[in-house]
């Protein structure tokens, strides 16, 4: 029926490829039309994470197991590579340790000056 049509593992590649990649343009749009930084720090934070899923689901075998090794699960060859999961997972913790940080320089430049527009912020080169 519909169900198993939307469990074969093709039509699973086009629905992530899909929706990372609408996610990504949802991301670029509000980084090249807002102003606010906090709003373009959510953005790249957007974009950010449609590759994590992107990268994540298109390494994703459904028909593998975890990669967790124990007495059940001796053969490796039934598994899901574990690499690009720690890649992505060390990529995720990266990335939150920089929004973080940019977010708290927004904040503490507001506090400073009163200003989130990026084209005031600019404006304060000369």
């Amino acid at each position: 029926m519909m169900f198993e049509f939307f469990n074969q593992s093709e039509v699973i590649k086009i629905i992530v490829t899909v929706g990372s990649m609408t996610l990504f343009f949802i991301g670029l749009f509000g980084l090249l039309t807002r102003k606010h930084i906090i709003k373009i720090f959510i953005s790249i934070a957007m974009m950010e994470s449609s590759l994590f899923l992107l990268f994540i689901g298109l390494t994703f075998e459904k028909n593998l197991i975890a990669p967790i090794v124990d007495k059940a699960h001796l053969d490796i060859s039934t598994m899901n590579d574990p690499i690009p999961h720690a890649m992505i997972l060390t990529a995720i913790v990266i990335a939150i340790a920089v929004l973080a940080l940019g977010v708290s320089f927004a904040i503490e430049y507001y506090k400073l000056t009163g200003k989130t527009d990026i084209d005031e912020m600019k404006s304060l080169r000369h």
